[in-house]
């Protein structure tokens, strides 16, 4: 490697390596705060923690990766013409070409190691972090029974303990426990004046065993015209022993969970999946058109002189004498075969089984729309897996370039440029994602829409930059306005 290459490439790969880690950090942050109340005050041991952020962090490297490769870039080469090393370089006789080579090289590594972690490590991360985020915020918080508040943690329970004091805090005072485990109020309040706590062997029960103390509780009748009064029975007792489960308490393993979607697959996965959701809509639709032309088709066929008379006389038979229709005449509109008294209630029938039929056909209709959507999102994901690698050669030939036309380095102006260049990527691939999903626009287009818009962006800074060209300057923007301006006033004074 030329001293030049090393010297280009030092300098890129350390900010490169920093943004990178800024980047994954901040969108981990926001994860954070999403999930938070989720994520605290569940009893949950720190390594569950530890290991779903771990797994989010890999899950949001699709996106920082290619943020921090624009905003290296900009930084980098910003940095070179800020310090006149870009003016050197192109002085010695190098074109911006020549020096950007290494950096391309090193681009293209990272863009194929983006492209087997985004195929090989993303879909087990994201397997692992949300299995690990739905057990944990469906875990219940922790047993923790407080002096003087109510503690609603146990199904079906509000317990309240006015003093807890003795070993182990398990003797307790003046407790109330409502139970309204029928899931029809508070319909039975027990209060007792002393108790005592105390978990099974297992941690399986929590025992809380009274003593003295009385129960109170409404009883609802099974009548409803005695709805309107409720007995109440009130009873004592001088020892009583409640049982609580605690198995929601327990944590088990939280990394269990055998759900795969269409983000947890890689491409064999993924293609394979396709072709069965697409064989299965085929055959939907294959047993759909079957059972209707089963069901509704009307197949002319020739009667012979005994079916005639067979429907004639079935027909004769279910009339009233004075509205019987000569036997040997079957009239082609339907209805005039049918007495008049009939004919509301088939009518009726046929508006009802059209009816039935129009709600089949909606149904069917709604599951053929869900069933192209679920084929739209592994494809979108199957094409996602090679954008990314793409988004990543495609900002940092706008980066580069940009980065040597404004010559600034350090974290101010290439950060705001970064962001802006960046959030116009991201709404717009994000926007055409969301037509694809909508089944308005294919997954291929959807998803290479915005990496295409921007590509001719790149190639077109990097020309000016090759040739200098001062896109930048203001001056060449103001000069035809300042020519109008003249002719007007020439044209004034003359006037």
């Amino acid at each position: 490697m030329k001293i030049l290459d090393r010297f280009v490439l030092k300098a890129y790969v350390k900010p490169f390596i920093i943004t990178f880690l800024v980047m994954v950090l901040f969108m981990l942050m926001q994860f954070v705060w999403k999930y938070i109340d989720d994520l605290v005050g569940r009893g949950v041991e720190w390594y569950y923690i530890a290991e779903l952020l771990f797994y989010t962090s890999a899950t949001v490297v699709p996106m920082s990766l290619p943020l921090a490769i624009l905003l290296s870039s900009i930084m980098t080469f910003g940095t070179l013409g800020e310090h006149n090393e870009m003016a050197a370089l192109k002085a010695s006789g190098n074109s911006l070409i020549r020096v950007m080579r290494p950096v391309i090289g090193f681009i293209l590594l990272v863009a194929i190691g983006a492209f087997f972690f985004s195929n090989y490590v993303i879909p087990v991360a994201n397997l692992k972090s949300e299995t690990l985020l739905k057990n944990i915020t469906n875990k219940k918080p922790a047993l923790n029974i407080r002096e003087g508040v109510f503690y609603g943690g146990i199904e079906g329970y509000s317990i309240k303990v006015g003093e807890k004091f003795g070993e182990n805090q398990s003797e307790l005072r003046n407790v109330y426990v409502y139970d309204h485990s029928s899931k029809m109020g508070n319909m039975k309040v027990i209060v007792s004046e002393t108790g005592k706590m105390e978990m099974t062997e297992d941690e399986m029960f929590l025992n809380i065993e009274l003593f003295e103390g009385n129960s109170y509780e409404d009883i609802y009748p099974n009548k409803v015209e005695d709805r309107n009064n409720f007995p109440f029975v009130r009873s004592e007792f001088s020892r009583s022993l409640m049982r609580f489960n605690l198995s929601d308490f327990q944590s088990g393993d939280l990394r269990s969970g055998s759900r795969k979607d269409f983000d947890m697959l890689n491409i064999i996965q993924l293609e394979i999946t396709t072709d069965s959701l697409r064989g299965v809509l085929k055959w939907r639709k294959e047993e759909f058109e079957e059972s209707m032309i089963e069901k509704y088709s009307f197949i002319e066929t020739e009667l012979s002189d005994s079916t005639k008379a067979a429907s004639s006389a079935n027909i004769s038979n279910n009339r009233r004498k004075d509205e019987q229709i000569d036997p040997g005449i079957l009239k082609d509109d339907i209805l005039s075969n049918i007495a008049p008294i009939e004919k509301s209630r088939v009518i009726q029938n046929a508006l009802r089984i059209a009816r039935s039929n129009k709600a089949y056909y909606d149904n069917t209709k709604t599951e053929y729309n869900w069933r192209h959507k679920l084929i739209a999102r592994h494809l979108l994901e199957w094409h996602k897996k090679f954008s990314i690698s793409f988004s990543c050669l495609v900002l940092f030939f706008i980066g580069a370039p940009l980065g040597a036309i404004i010559r600034k380095g350090g974290m101010g102006m290439p950060v705001v440029i970064s962001v802006i260049i960046f959030l116009i990527y991201h709404v717009t691939s994000y926007s055409f994602e969301k037509l694809g999903r909508e089944l308005l626009w294919t997954p291929f287009r959807a998803i290479w829409s915005a990496n295409l818009m921007l590509f001719p962006i790149g190639i077109w800074l990097t020309y000016k930059s090759a040739t200098d060209s001062a896109i930048f300057n203001i001056e060449i923007y103001l000069k035809p306005f300042r020519k109008i301006s003249s002719i007007f006033a020439k044209s004034k004074k003359k006037s």
